[in-house]
């Protein structure tokens, strides 16, 4: 009577193994958003030292009003922040409007601005240039920008990371500006 127990027991156990076994995804190679994000954040300098580069990019930085915040020269890694206003005209008029007809509505007797405090006002804009030099002379490099944006209150209502190609473009021909006024001594 046992060996048909025990041989539904080794099939029940052999087939679970066996599952664990099927091909899993590779977690370990990057996304297809992910290599699009790369791409759309890295460019190469040809035939120009990474100091250059470094040094370019540092004075950019301040001159866009970003602190700089570490540097890390021997790695290549720059790191700075701002912070800038984040009030969207249309969300604030939105809020207001909702405030003013609260107030209307209950005749000025809950009139606490709750929809004001929601309204973003500041954010806080972090962006890394990580350079990577080759030995043909060429220096790589990608540049990522997160923002946290807070409201009136104070609360964190937005974190993400840039995704615009645009802001990335715009950030890679300055830079390409710079660079080229540093090899330059200008």
């Amino acid at each position: 009577m046992r060996k048909p127990g025990l041989l539904l027991a080794l099939l029940a156990v052999s087939s679970v193994l066996s599952s664990c076994g099927s091909t899993q995804p590779d977690y370990f190679s990057p996304s297809q958003s992910s290599v699009v994000a790369r791409k759309m954040q890295a460019r190469v300098y040809f035939s120009v030292e990474e100091s250059d580069v470094m040094s370019a990019a540092a004075a950019l930085l301040q001159d866009m009003g970003y602190s700089i915040d570490e540097v890390e020269a021997r790695l290549g890694v720059i790191s700075a922040s701002k912070r800038a206003n984040a009030t969207n005209r249309l969300q604030a008029f939105g809020t207001l409007t909702l405030d003013s007809m609260k107030c209307a509505l209950t005749f000025l007797m809950a009139c606490s601005g709750n929809y004001y405090g929601e309204i973003d006002d500041v954010q806080d804009i972090r962006l890394t240039l990580v350079s990577m030099p080759n030995d043909s002379g060429d220096v790589a490099v990608r540049i990522t920008i997160q923002r946290t944006i807070y409201d009136k209150r104070g609360r964190v209502s937005e974190q993400s990371t840039i995704t615009d190609a645009d802001v990335y473009e715009s950030m890679f021909a300055k830079l390409s500006k710079a660079v080229f006024l540093e090899e330059q001594g200008i």
